[in-house]
This record gives C-alpha cells, structure tokens and sequence, in this order.
C-alpha cells in the first residue's frame, strides 16, 4: 500500500483507520513537529492492528500517544516492517482516544512551554503571587530540579516523568507563579554543545576548526550572535571538516549540529 504525505493534511487518526480498514501490516515512519521541536519514530501495524512504537528511549505506548502531538511533518508506510517483539497490546480505539486527549492536551501546554529547550528558574518570592498552593509528588520532583541551569527536556529525562508529563507540570508552576521562563544565553544553552558534538565525533583536533569558523562569520560575543551567523559558522565548519576528515564522518555531527543550532534558536 502506498501512503506517504504530511501530517498537515492527513492526521494520523487517519492513517490509523485507512491502515486498520485494509489489515495492512508493516509499519509507519513519522517526522514530526511538536510545538518548535521536530522528532522521528516509528508505528508499527500487524494485520491493521497497532502492536509497537519507537521513539528515542520513549516507551513504545508514550511513543505512540505522543505522536498525536504532531501538527506537521511527513510520513511515510513500509510495508511488512514489524518490530522485533510486539509492544503494544491496546486497541486501536483505545490509543485514538488516549492520543486525541495528549493532542487536546498538548495544545494547552504548548502556549507556555514552547520547547524542551526553556529554562524554567525559581521565582525569587513566589509568596508574592498568591495563595497557598498545594503541590502533588511529581510536581514536587520537577520543582527540585528547576535550578536556572538545566532545560524542560533535562529536567524530563532526570525525573523520569516524560516531555509530556513534565512540561504539563512546568506549565503550571509558570501559571501558579513558582517558576518563570530564564534567558537562554547562546553562550550556554548552545555553543558548548555544539563544541562537545564535534569532539565526540571528530576529536579534538577539529576544535581548532570550530573557533575558526565562528571568527569567519563574525562572532565575537557568542551571546550576541545572530541566526545568520550562527548559520553561515555550521557552513564554514562543515566545508573545512570536509576537507580535513571526509565527509563521511563530517555528515551526521554536522547534521546533529544544525538540529541543535535549530532547537535553540527557536526557543528564544
């Protein structure tokens, strides 16, 4: 069966049922855009049924709640794909219902969470704010980890608790005035990870074609640079990389680089 398309246009509620309707099995590869974030899985069908999902480390039944979540971004069918080992054993009605809630849900959490990148701090009185405010255990946990320094999808990974659960719960400590939303300073949130891609992959060799690229784009204060700059930086260090270590082993730290340089940038 050929399907391909956006999911702008064909929503994976439909998807679902075009594939049940005709027992396809194989499998669907999604890319996705949450809110400012974009992500890649996989949805897997035996006979029209789902049985798996794969997202990262998400596991399989998050994964495929959270693929509702996305309001664009292609797809694509293969068929006779399966997983190694079914993962899933809830009715396709069932995971409908569930994901349209995450859907409905997500909307709501997206107006103040944008991305997994804010940096959520302790307001410095939140007595000012209001009333007494009762916290349940989980919301504790991700308060204890609101530091200033580590992001909505740091703090998502420490707790254990998911992107989902865990912007829902800063979005309302943003609303109840506990936290507010920290400025990202390029020189943390960005240019430190882009240095740690290229050593993990390159060595550090290639740092010395890192810093000349910023200087051939014309940075100077990393924390004033600008989305062109940063830009034309990934260009010239992609171009020297190249040239020094072939661009089979230049292609995915470049390719992780331009994903971060994007995430950031769309946070602020």
């Amino acid at each position: 069966m050929a399907l391909s398309g956006d999911l702008s246009e064909f929503p994976l509620t439909d998807i679902i049922q075009l594939v049940d309707l005709s027992k396809q099995t194989g499998a669907v590869h999604l890319q996705g855009q949450r809110g400012q974030q974009v992500y890649e899985g996989w949805l897997y069908f035996r006979d029209g049924k789902i049985i798996g999902a794969k997202m990262g480390t998400t596991a399989p039944l998050e994964a495929a709640y959270l693929f509702f979540t996305f309001h664009a971004g292609p797809f694509r069918f293969y068929e006779g794909m399966l997983p190694e080992t079914p993962t899933i054993s809830q009715s396709n009605e069932m995971i409908i219902m569930e994901g349209i809630m995450r859907q409905d849900a997500w909307s709501e959490v997206a107006n103040q969470v944008p991305s997994l990148s804010m940096i959520p701090r302790l307001v410095p009185n939140p007595s000012a704010s209001g009333g007494e405010i009762s916290l349940e255990a989980d919301e504790w946990r991700v308060l204890t980890m609101v530091n200033g320094r580590n992001t909505v999808a740091q703090i998502a990974q420490r707790s254990g608790l998911g992107e989902m659960r865990t912007s829902e719960i800063v979005a309302r400590l943003l609303r109840d005035g506990l936290v507010e939303k920290r400025d990202i300073l390029l020189s943390e949130a960005l240019f430190p990870d882009l240095e740690r891609i290229v050593l993990a992959a390159l060595g550090t060799s290639a740092r010395a074609l890192v810093y000349e690229s910023y200087t051939r784009a014309g940075i100077s204060d990393q924390n004033t640079a600008t989305r062109e700059q940063i830009t034309a930086a990934l260009d010239f260090f992609e171009a020297a990389a190249t040239r020094a270590f072939g661009s089979a082993a230049v292609r995915q730290p470049v390719t992780d680089m331009r994903a971060l340089a994007q995430q950031v940038l769309s946070s602020l």
